[in-house]
């Protein structure tokens, strides 16, 4: 029995392992052309694995995309932590969340243009990426409330504000970081993030 709980092990390690080379071969693959011009053939022959191996793992195409996004998830939903933590200062706290987000773009950018590319057209991946949007729509309306509340800040309806500046931030540095060649330097990208989100919110104060 021992020897058949150590087999076990070991094959439930190979899966996982094969599973997160696919998903790194992916990522790489990325960085250099758009994931409608990569071959699921091309992936599993740098995963070093046959095409079979990849239906053990993922339903479809899109389901290796929605594994990506979990990795991902995680990181973007962390990205407005120095706002969230910074009640008497807003501003640096901004600052630091939006260039945050923006050196998370620069280093996965397409990897998230692929999915969002891929939320246009398959629901289960809208749904997911539609979700991870939401979770940060949520904490950018805390904070907004706060300032409210604080007086730091007057508006209307903080809820459609935050969804408004979020749906930004992500049109703006997937179209800014989404490609071979980016269109901007992180340091300019997040800094007009960042007077957009001062000026809408702070104003010149």
């Amino acid at each position: 029995m021992p020897r058949r709980s150590t087999l076990l092990q070991q094959q439930r390690q190979d899966r996982r392992t094969a599973r997160q080379r696919i998903i790194d071969v992916t990522r790489d693959l990325l960085k250099e052309r758009a994931w409608s011009d990569i071959p699921l053939e091309e992936v599993m022959s740098e995963a070093g694995l046959t095409r079979t191996a990849f239906y053990r793992h993922f339903d479809d195409r899109d389901q290796l995309l929605l594994a990506l996004l979990d990795e991902l998830g995680i990181e973007v939903g962390l990205t407005p932590d120095p706002w969230q933590i910074a009640p008497d200062d807003p501003h640096e706290g901004l600052r630091q969340g939006l260039v945050n987000l923006t050196a998370l773009y620069v280093e996965h950018g397409s990897v998230l243009c692929a999915i969002s590319d891929a939320a246009s057209r398959d629901s289960d991946v809208a749904r997911r990426y539609d979700a991870l949007a939401d979770r940060l729509v949520a904490q950018v309306e805390r904070r907004l409330r706060l300032d409210i509340a604080e007086g730091r800040t007057r508006l209307d309806d903080p809820h459609e504000v935050a969804r408004a500046l979020v749906w930004m931030n992500e049109r703006y540095l997937t179209q800014t970081f989404g490609g071979r060649h980016h269109r901007a330097t992180a340091e300019a990208a997040a800094a007009a993030l960042e007077e957009i989100w001062r000026l809408t919110l702070y104003g010149r104060d």
